[in-house]
């Protein structure tokens, strides 16, 4: 389940691009090139960096993991003066974090399970689960019916705490990001002289 997609939107500064583009004597075919490849660019570098945060906040056990959460996760562009990212964040599955799985009551009276993440994230009780060694991993797994199995594995929600993270400490540099990945794309353009006249086809 994913959580509530966030719809967020980045002021570029035009009369920047167009200096840029003017120092270095580029085409408006040029310039409109750069732009949609820079476009492209910087959402690759925000989402890598935005996948290194949530490693280093969940203390996920593998990259694979972290890449599933961006399941929603779009950057697109309308005007020159404006970029818009839109993005979602899953659950993730206990077994996929660091941290410790304790079982709740006794043998005879089972109450459940609690996970306690080695992250930022807060500890999670689950009423239903239980702690066992499935699929190859350590997990807290709650059954679907009355019958042993099938089982399905308890997930962690992503904490409103992660959200406002990424927001502050990589959002809020994607201009930053664009405009270096601009420069450097018109640069290689003109040097080349690539898309003069035109650049779809």
């Amino acid at each position: 389940m994913a959580s509530q997609p966030q719809n967020l939107r980045f002021d570029i500064d035009t009369k920047e691009l167009i200096a840029i583009a003017d120092q270095l004597e580029a085409t408006e075919a040029q310039l409109e090139a750069a732009y949609n490849r820079a476009l492209k660019r910087t959402a690759v570098t925000v989402r890598s960096l935005s996948n290194k945060l949530i490693r280093d906040k969940t203390q996920a056990k593998s990259l694979k993991a972290i890449r599933k959460r961006f399941q929603h996760y779009r950057l697109t562009s309308s005007r020159f003066d404006e970029l818009k990212l839109w993005f979602g964040l899953n659950e993730m599955s206990v077994g996929a974090l660091k941290g410790r799985h304790k079982r709740l009551g006794t043998k005879k009276k089972p109450k459940g399970a609690m996970f306690t993440p080695k992250g930022d994230m807060g500890a999670q009780t689950y009423d239903d689960g239980f702690v066992a060694r499935l699929y190859n991993r350590r997990s807290i797994f709650a059954r679907k019916g009355e019958r042993r199995f099938p089982v399905k594995e308890a997930r962690v929600p992503i904490s409103d705490a992660l959200h406002v993270a990424i927001e502050d400490e990589i959002f809020d540099q994607l201009p930053e990001i664009f405009l270096r990945h601009f420069e450097s794309d018109l640069k290689g353009r003109t040097k080349m002289g690539l898309n003069k006249e035109g650049w779809r086809g």
